[in-house]
């Protein structure tokens, strides 16, 4: 029977995620099959399984901590919101339409819990250790009959749960207190522990509201984790993007911050090449200092292209275009530089025609059917920019439902030579006649060390500075440290046998 342990938290964002993540480490470390889970989650950080199912990218992060594979199961239910109450919702990896927020029916509640069900067995007969993640705080009294993501999920295995807590914030362990007050009995005896997550400062001084803390709950805290920031680790909510840090380097890149912006991960990994500086952009703020702009992924590309307009934003991207400098557009981003957008169905919304930026020779038509692939490509960009790039090999993924044709004064940008294990061979992206402007619907096109680092140093040339030499190796290689250092730091200040006991009462 496979063991099992629950993280739900006081609050969204208070580090579920990046533990879970740790645990799924340190239990693979110790030598056990451990795999993620989390029955239900609204994000728009999404990542595409080899089978070509959509999962959000928190999971697929903590399954490769854990060395497997991610698969679909290992979170049945994403809610993907598209602005004004609507969301896509997707099952067991694949996109079965969009609702209305629609959580208070029993027959949602009953088909939600039967879906999570399955999936959980299934997972139980190929795990040793299965790491539960609840979704925001499971004591949110107006909706708490309807949550699927904490308690309900715990209690189809009687699955002892963790409980983490921000302290980096005020309140946190009067938030404990009052989660727990508002847990039904049957659910606080599940809670087996707390973890302060984030700290920062002296032990000695927090000691005694520790002490005053298992006291008044009766429930002893495991952990006290220090706050950290010396390590990485791909970002599912888009709270974080609050937390970037800015620092002056030679390289500045913008990215436009949308409205409806997903899968922004794409762009981490370009803040670990040397003096390189990544900021997100709002309206007000001037485009003028930077050497590339790009306009990302989007939930609502329709929405997001009038909230260029509206903001004005629109028109000094066209300016900072007319002066020669790069821009690249990924996925929604790249139909959003095209000369029109045609949506016949309404499936972005209730605009069946808009224009676009128009700094690229392209025009979508959105679909109701979803393309989900893994891919691999290869560059064939020969244009004037693009000119070191070509040839260039790479792994990505694709997640979008719209069609671009390329007119007359736009050039390919990839060759896909395989699509899921599918061989195949098309053309994929556009790039204008000097290559400045480009896009593509390929997603982690930047964790590829070899092409980040040609398009870093052709950026470099252009702005007059030397290329940088030495080899480019930050994305996987990183990625491996950083699990490893945050499974370290974990260990160093949890009770880990304490861990170990409690996984001993959630079998499945």
């Amino acid at each position: 029977m496979s063991k099992g342990i629950m993280l739900q938290g006081t609050a969204s964002n208070v580090g579920k995620s990046i533990l879970a993540t740790a645990f799924c480490r340190i239990f693979a470390q110790d030598g056990y099959q451990v795999a993620p889970f989390k029955s239900w989650n609204m994000a728009l950080n999404s990542y595409v399984t080899k089978a070509g199912g959509e999962i959000g990218r928190a999971q697929a992060v903590q399954a490769d901590a854990a060395g497997i594979e991610i698969k679909e199961k290992m979170q049945p239910i994403l809610v993907k919101p598209k602005g004004e109450g609507i969301a896509q919702i997707i099952v067991k990896g694949k996109a079965i339409g969009d609702f209305r927020a629609d959580r208070k029916s029993r027959e949602y509640i009953e088909w939600a819990l039967e879906i999570i069900k399955d999936s959980l067995a299934e997972l139980s007969n190929e795990f040793e250790i299965l790491v539960l993640e609840g979704a925001g705080s499971p004591a949110e009294i107006n909706i708490k009959d309807q949550d699927i993501a904490n308690m309900k999920v715990a209690k189809l295995n009687q699955t002892p749960v963790l409980l983490v807590a921000d302290i980096d914030r005020g309140g946190a362990l009067a938030s404990v207190v009052g989660t727990l007050k508002l847990l039904e009995p049957k659910e606080r005896r599940l809670v087996r522990g707390i973890i302060l997550n984030k700290f920062r400062g002296d032990y000695d001084l927090l000691k005694p509201g520790i002490d005053i803390l298992e006291e008044k709950t009766g429930k002893k805290v495991v952990g006290v984790i220090p706050c950290c920031k010396d390590f990485k680790i791909p970002d599912e909510d888009s709270l974080s993007l609050d937390n970037l840090c800015k620092q002056e380097r030679e390289i500045k890149i913008g990215i436009i911050n949308l409205p409806h912006i997903s899968n922004f991960s794409d762009f981490d990994v370009l803040a670990y090449e040397p003096e390189v500086e990544v900021e997100y952009l709002s309206a007000n703020d001037s485009l003028e200092n930077y050497d590339l702009i790009i306009i990302p992924g989007t939930k609502n590309t329709t929405a997001d292209l009038n909230y260029l307009e509206e903001t004005g934003l629109a028109e000094m991207i066209i300016n900072y275009a007319k002066q020669g400098k790069a821009i690249v557009g990924i996925c929604g981003g790249y139909q959003i530089l095209g000369k029109r957008l045609l949506d016949p169905n309404l499936t972005e919304g209730n605009i069946r025609e808009i224009k676009g930026l128009a700094l690229l020779d392209v025009e979508t038509t959105f679909s109701q059917n979803k393309l989900t692939h893994q891919t691999e490509a290869i560059v064939e960009g020969k244009e004037g920019f693009l000119k070191s790039l070509t040839e260039k090999e790479l792994e990505a993924y694709e997640i979008h439902a719209g069609d671009s044709r390329l007119g007359s004064e736009a050039n390919p940008m990839f060759k896909i030579t395989s699509r899921s294990e599918e061989e195949i061979d098309i053309m994929e992206g556009a790039c204008s006649q000097d290559g400045l402007v480009w896009g593509t619907y390929l997603h982690g096109i930047f964790d590829n060390d070899s092409f980040r680092r040609a398009f870093i140093n052709q950026l470099r040339r252009k702005k007059g500075l030397d290329e940088l030499k030495k080899e480019s190796t930050v994305s996987k290689e990183r990625l491996e440290e950083s699990y490893d250092q945050l499974a370290q730091i974990v260990r160093e200040n949890i009770d880990l046998k304490l861990i170990y006991d409690i996984l001993e009462e959630g079998e499945f």
